[in-house]
């Protein structure tokens, strides 16, 4: 086996359903790759529908029931068990294959590279590139300047036995930041992040979490927060936390006023942002950091 392609499912279905009939059409032969899923969801649409769309019998499929909600990390983790392929193809639900070829070519560049991450673009609905970027959270570069530091966890190829050399995702994370906190381990050992601008692959993007509301902006600062915790110094940790809780204190009492003036959809949008991140800091400050990590 070549490659095992890794999915996570929350309520998710129907977007799964559309990239596997994609890959139903993919030039490279399926006895080349496999897919697994872990099932987030306690329930069997999923199944159901991959078996009325003939896709459980034209794919090599595995489905990884959790037992409850464990997270984008733990979930691939626990994907990642069952691989057999030599390349782990990292795939979020809403994605779109623009080349039928994309698979084969992908493959072929992988057998000739030592690498750590392969991703190719990314392009969303605007026709843009979302793939790559040049900063970790809080504009920190670790010392890697005007250079490509992690990419987007929508779609990153790893080879098996880097991602189990560092113990794949981080489970600390439940949801967000994981990807950049993957790059970041695997740029320390040494290994290259490569990009290959000749591939395109669609990505619709939020697709298990449609609505950016306080809810959404507290789980995403969260994990930022506890990205710092883990990779920036203790003194660095503590001058950014003390300048956040300032400056969201701020944002917070401007944004709530400016929503009393003028009640529209974009200030609401900017106070459940910084009510968020206020909330956040608040609670590490007056509690620990010990309640941003996940735990089951």
């Amino acid at each position: 086996m070549k490659i095992s392609i890794l999915m996570v499912n929350y309520n998710t279905e129907q977007f799964i359903a559309n990239f596997l009939q994609d890959l139903s059409i993919q030039t490279l032969t399926i006895d080349n790759y496999e897919i697994i899923i872990t099932n987030n969801v306690q329930n069997n649409i999923l199944k159901d529908i991959l078996d009325d769309l003939n896709l459980s019998q034209k794919l090599n499929i595995v489905i990884i029931q959790s037992e409850q909600n464990i997270g984008f990390g733990r979930a691939m983790n626990l994907a990642s068990e069952h691989a057999q392929g030599q390349h782990i193809l990292i795939a979020n639900p809403d994605l779109r294959m623009m080349q039928t070829d994309y698979l084969e070519k992908l493959l072929a560049q992988a057998q000739i590279h030592t690498y750590g991450i392969i991703t190719t673009q990314l392009i969303n609905d605007l026709n843009e590139d979302k793939s790559e970027f040049y900063t970790f959270e809080f504009h920190e570069t670790f010392g890697w300047n005007n250079q490509t530091n992690w990419f987007s966890g929508a779609l990153l190829l790893i080879s098996k036995a880097v991602y189990q050399e560092v113990a794949g995702f981080d489970p600390d994370f439940f949801m967000y930041c994981e990807d950049e906190d993957l790059c970041l381990r695997i740029k320390k050992r040494g290994y290259p992040l490569i990009k290959l601008n000749e591939l395109k692959i669609y990505h619709k993007g939020g697709a298990s979490e449609p609505y950016q509301n306080y809810d959404f902006f507290f789980r995403w600062y969260k994990s930022q927060l506890l990205f710092a915790y883990k990779h920036f110094d203790e003194t660095q940790f503590q001058k950014l936390i003390k300048q956040l809780f300032l400056k969201s204190k701020i944002k917070v009492i401007f944004y709530k006023l400016i929503f009393i003036l003028f009640p529209t959809a974009r200030h609401r949008f900017q106070y459940a942002q910084w009510s968020a991140m206020h909330d956040i800091v608040k609670k590490t400050l007056n509690e620990s950091v010990d309640w941003l990590f996940f735990r089951i």
